[in-house]
């Protein structure tokens, strides 16, 4: 990500309907697949720390990252477990954490090889342990967020499922994920990747808008009950896909 959309990001995941919504779909579905022990808990690519916040109560929390930028965010939180390295080579023992939690990182052109990142988590976690994955979904919807954001992939449920798999892990549930966002992006991108030039003006933005308080409550909610629904069955669409899986005892 580019240095200066930290600031941005560290004022809007506070408010911001997505940002909320799905911190409340992370902390249904990590209760709904709770391990038994949940001592240690890694959040990959931690940004500026806020899920570090939001997630209490699902172990000791650890962050990493690899911009100094975002370690300093994390930092003024008062979190102090941070390390600065890649999430192709994590600096942590074999089977010593229980969750892993890796939210819209693998996509990033920071990160060339993803399917190691995977091994990665599958490695440092415990027996019973539990990884969550969120990544951007399906390529027709990429647009100038991903530019501004380093985002050089975006991936289909069947692709990440099998990549999952191949790294030893059992898959409880993999379903796509924002549902409510799918359409509006399709149009929008659509439209930019037709009619809207190259060179214009907001082409190289990041999906920060704030848009009306109401429309960010009626959001917020419909993510929550996504949260609900994805315990039981998985979604069709989405302009995310999720993945939660479980290292086997």
């Amino acid at each position: 990500m580019q240095p200066e959309q930290y600031p941005l990001m560290r004022q809007e995941e506070e408010r911001h309907w997505w940002y909320r919504g799905n911190r409340s779909i992370a902390r249904r579905l990590l209760a709904h697949w709770r391990p038994v022990r949940c001592e240690w808990r890694l959040d990959a690519g931690c940004g500026t720390g806020k899920n570090l916040e939001a997630l209490a109560g699902f172990g000791e929390p650890i962050g990493i990252d690899y911009m100094p930028a975002a370690l300093a965010f994390s930092r003024e939180r008062g979190f102090e477990r941070l390390a600065r390295a890649s999430v192709s080579e994590l600096p942590l023992a074999t089977e010593s954490v229980d969750v892993v939690t890796c939210f819209e990182v693998l996509c990033h052109g920071g990160v060339p090889d993803w399917h190691g990142a995977i091994r990665e988590y599958a490695r440092i976690l415990r027996p019973g342990g539990i990884v969550m994955l969120r990544e951007p979904a399906f390529s027709f919807l990429a647009g100038s967020h991903d530019r501004v954001v380093h985002g050089m992939r975006r991936y289909r449920r069947r692709e990440f499922r099998a990549a999952v798999e191949a790294a030893g892990l059992e898959v409880v549930r993999c379903s796509y994920q924002n549902l409510c966002t799918f359409f509006p992006a399709l149009v929008i991108r659509t439209w930019q990747r037709w009619f809207k030039p190259k060179d214009a003006a907001g082409a190289h933005s990041a999906d920060f808008h704030k848009g009306s308080p109401a429309l960010g409550t009626l959001l917020c909610g419909w993510l929550a009950f996504e949260g609900w629904l994805l315990q039981y069955v998985r979604l069709p669409l989405g302009s995310s896909v999720l993945c939660v899986a479980r290292k086997r005892s």
